[in-house]
C-alpha cells in the first residue's frame, strides 16, 4: 500500500477554487493527494465554498466538488495523475504552484511548477551524496558534467511539468504538443505500454502544430500500480524503461534529456528557494501552533 503524503503544504485558498473551477468535477480524496494538504482544513475551506455557493458538492461512491458541471472520466483522470504529485513529493519535489488545464482533446491535465534544493539534499543526505558522485561520474561528456552539477550545487531548482493520463486503451489519442515542459504521462500498469512505444520519436526538430500521432520520446511514465516513475531508454533499437527512485535520477533524466532546458531555472539565493517553499513552511508552523498534544505538554511543564 502506498504511503501518502498529506499535512505537508498549506492551503492556498485562491489555488483550490482555480483547480475546482478548471476540473470539472474533483473528487475530495483527489484535493488531498493534490495539494498535500491537511483534510480537516480542507473540508473547513470547501465547507465555507459550498455556503457561498461559489462550489457545489455531489456523491458517486465518493465526495466530489465542482462549480457548474462534472465528469466522472475527468475526476478519473485527475485522481490518477494526483498520485505523481504523490511521487514527485516522496523522492524531493515539491509544488510551488498546481494547475489544471485543458488539452488539446479536451482532456484534464495537470500543470504544476516543481522545485527543489540539490544543495540541500548534497550537503544533508550522505546516500543522496554517494548516488550524485555516481551518477556524475556514469557521464560521458564534460559538457553534462558540468551541466548535472548545476542541480546539485545550487540552493533551487524550478521547473515546469505537464502531468497527462491515459487510462483507456481504446482511446490512443495521446500525442505531444509541445516540449516547453517536461512531460510525465501516468498510465494504470505496464500493459500500456507498447501502445507508447510504438509511437515514441526524436521531436525536438518537428512542428508539432500539426502533429496527433508521436510522443516525444524523452516522456517520463508513472505506473500507477507499482508506483514507479522512469524514463525510455533506447539500446539495440528497442525502447526500455529506466526507474527514478530519488531527486538525484531525476536530475541525471534532466541532463540526458535537454529538450526542456530552456524553462529550467537554477539559482543559488537562498530566497529564491524560501519563496518557492512558503506553502511547505506555513504548514509547517501551522503545525506547531496547533499542535494541541505540544502545547499541552509545554503547559504541564511550566505549572509543574
Amino acid at each position: 500500500m502506498t504511503t501518502l503524503f498529506v499535512n505537508k503544504r498549506a492551503i492556498d485558498s485562491e489555488e483550490l477554487v482555480d483547480i475546482i473551477t478548471q476540473s470539472n468535477g474533483i473528487y475530495e480524496n483527489t484535493l488531498i493527494k493534490l495539494l498535500q494538504c491537511n483534510r480537516i482544513s480542507l473540508e473547513a475551506r470547501l465547507k465555507t465554498l459550498k455556503k457561498n455557493k461559489i462550489i457545489s458538492k455531489g456523491k458517486l461512491n465518493k465526495h466530489f466538488y465542482y462549480v457548474d458541471k462534472y465528469d466522472l472520466k475527468h475526476m478519473k483522470d485527475l485522481d490518477l495523475q494526483s498520485m505523481v504529485v504523490q511521487y514527485l513529493v516522496s523522492i524531493g519535489l515539491y509544488t510551488n504552484k498546481i494547475q489544471v488545464i485543458d488539452s488539446l482533446d479536451k482532456n484534464k491535465q495537470l500543470y504544476l511548477s516543481v522545485f527543489a534544493s540539490g544543495k540541500y539534499n548534497y550537503k544533508n543526505d550522505k546516500s543522496i551524496k554517494k548516488l550524485a558522485n555516481n551518477r556524475f561520474n556514469q557521464l560521458s561528456s564534460e559538457e553534462d558534467r558540468k551541466y548535472f552539477s548545476q542541480f546539485i550545487i545550487n540552493e533551487l531548482t524550478k521547473f515546469p511539468i505537464r502531468v497527462a493520463s491515459f487510462s483507456d486503451m481504446l482511446e490512443k489519442r495521446y500525442y505531444t504538443t509541445s516540449i516547453d515542459t517536461v512531460d510525465i504521462l501516468a498510465i494504470p500498469n505496464k500493459e500500456y505500454i507498447p501502445a507508447i512505444q510504438s509511437n515514441l520519436a526524436d521531436v525536438s526538430f518537428r512542428n508539432l502544430e500539426n502533429n496527433t500521432t508521436l510522443i516525444r520520446d524523452d516522456i517520463l511514465i508513472y505506473l500507477n500500480d507499482s508506483n514507479t516513475l522512469g524514463y525510455f531508454v533506447k539500446e539495440n533499437n528497442q525502447y526500455t524503461l529506466r526507474a527514478i527512485y530519488s531527486v538525484v535520477d531525476f536530475f541525471y533524466y534532466l541532463t540526458l534529456n535537454k529538450n526542456s532546458k530552456d524553462s529550467i531555472y537554477l539559482s543559488n539565493d537562498k530566497a529564491d528557494y524560501d519563496n518557492a517553499d512558503v506553502l511547505y513552511f506555513q504548514s509547517y508552523l501551522n503545525k506547531e501552533k496547533y499542535n494541541t498534544i505540544q502545547l499541552k505538554r509545554v503547559k504541564q511543564k511550566a505549572q509543574s
